[in-house]
């Protein structure tokens, strides 16, 4: 791998683990409008004056012409990006009673009155949704996903095998069929399911965890530790093509940032872009954002941009900001100032294995091998205590590649292999062990783990 190349990955991947929301401060009030019927909040309510600023150009622009649906979804829209879910339910309702022909209106309005805790009708006006697009695959995972919620196994099983039906491609509402299949004690079809989604899709923990789930219920003890291994927590977010306008009405100071900051955890600096900056011009005080716009930045070419928006950092310093600065000091060759940074990044958090990636890449440029390869066995070490098998994998081959061949070190690799599934790698691994050993009780458990020919 490029070696300027795998320092920004390296970085990038401790952003997405570390990277949270800002801090809000100041608020406006919004003002009720002459025109009456516009949904807003309550006049002596606090609001962030950026968002305050959104609701007064849709609001005047609706007064304009308070018979046209679109503005209407444009006010519904922006309420609900800001958080003011029942306030955006009546003002896309408004939009529907104008124009019943608008089937994002009423499936957005759907999601507004669910987050209201208003269920009932949360799901009469999705299931009104999907009559006007009976062939929307998502909405009708949605409706399941929501009838699982309030406990209707078998509604949310007709709802998913729909999705189903309409979209055999997405994991997703297969995902979904599993669960209602699994609430409704159909373990067995659920299982045969999963394996067809495993066919698919092995790297998602949230699918082993739904396996494991189906195992323990069948009494499969052997391949429920199996599943167990390489399960993880569910995905939460799926895409929504219904929604994507959304984000664009963000406005509050610390949803822009929580929204950015998610975004560049989920599809990196490139895609996220466009809303760090949105954020950082309302909430340069988040050293979070600071950091995450100085990667982005980077990744777009701009070293010395990307450097700028670090030294005029507000608040102190943390990993990710030593982290980043480290990272630019070996994109520009300053490598005795990034070892300087990364030093100070390990004494903030001496546990952090991204800080001690950082630090390997800066040693073997430095001609330090021996320095290097330990830096690398520390963060195996700390990936593998930390379950993130890939990186640990990574980050001690990379240590075996430049002269490790410690037991400790092999045994550290073998571990984060079977975990990964790397079959053939941990054999050759597991191999070395042994003849190192052939009693070898580690290298003996990690061979027993591997799946049987």
């Amino acid at each position: 791998m490029n070696m300027r190349l795998s320092v920004l990955v390296m970085v990038i991947s401790s952003l997405l683990a570390s990277c949270g929301g800002g801090n809000e401060a100041g608020s406006a009030t919004v003002s009720s409008p002459k025109t009456t019927g516009i949904p807003l909040p309550d006049k002596n309510a606090a609001v962030d004056p950026n968002v305050a600023n959104l609701f007064h150009k849709t609001v005047t622009d609706l007064q304009g012409d308070m018979q046209n649906p679109k503005l209407w979804m444009v006010h519904g829209s922006a309420l609900f990006a800001n958080g003011y879910y029942a306030l955006a339910a009546d003002a896309l309702g408004q939009a529907i009673s104008i124009n019943p022909e608008m089937p994002q209106a009423t499936y957005v309005m759907a999601t507004a009155l669910w987050r209201a805790n208003k269920q009932e009708k949360a799901i009469a006006a999705l299931s009104n949704a999907l009559e006007l697009m009976p062939n929307y695959d998502i909405g009708w995972r949605l409706l399941a996903e929501w009838h699982l919620n309030r406990g209707e196994t078998s509604l949310a099983e007709t709802a998913a095998r729909k999705a189903v039906e309409m979209q055999q491609g997405r994991i997703g509402s297969r995902y979904v069929l599993c669960q209602s299949l699994m609430d409704a004690g159909k373990y067995d079809e659920a299982l045969e399911l999963l394996e067809q989604v495993i066919e698919v899709d092995k790297a998602s923990p949230w699918i082993y965890q739904l396996a494991a789930n189906c195992y323990r219920q069948l009494g499969n003890d052997e391949q429920y530790q199996l599943a167990q291994a390489k399960a993880g927590p569910p995905f939460e977010h799926w895409p929504d093509p219904l929604f994507k306008h959304i984000p664009s009405f963000i406005a509050g100071k610390s949803e822009l940032t929580e929204y950015a900051l998610q975004l560049f955890k989920v599809k990196g600096p490139k895609k996220s872009m466009p809303f760090l900056a949105r954020a950082f011009k309302i909430n340069p005080v988040s050293t979070d954002l600071r950091v995450a716009l100085s990667i982005a930045v980077q990744d777009e070419g701009d070293i010395q941009q990307a450097k700028q928006i670090l030294v005029e950092l507000i608040g102190e310093p943390n990993t990710n900001y030593w982290k980043q600065f480290a990272g630019i000091c070996i994109a520009e060759n300053e490598l005795d100032e990034a070892k300087e940074y990364v030093g100070n990044a390990l004494a903030l958090d001496a546990a952090d294995p991204n800080a001690h990636d950082i630090a390997a890449v800066i040693a073997l440029k430095q001609n330090d091998k021996q320095s290097a390869v330990s830096y690398w066995e520390q963060a195996g070490e700390l990936y593998n205590s930390s379950e993130r098998w890939n990186k640990a994998e990574m980050s001690l081959a990379y240590a075996m590649e430049h002269g490790a061949d410690s037991v400790e070190t092999l045994q550290a690799l073998g571990l984060a292999q079977v975990k990964t599934d790397h079959a053939l790698q941990a054999k050759s691994t597991i191999k070395k062990l042994l003849e190192k050993n052939p009693n070898d009780a580690v290298a003996l458990e990690l061979q027993s783990m591997l799946p049987q020919e």
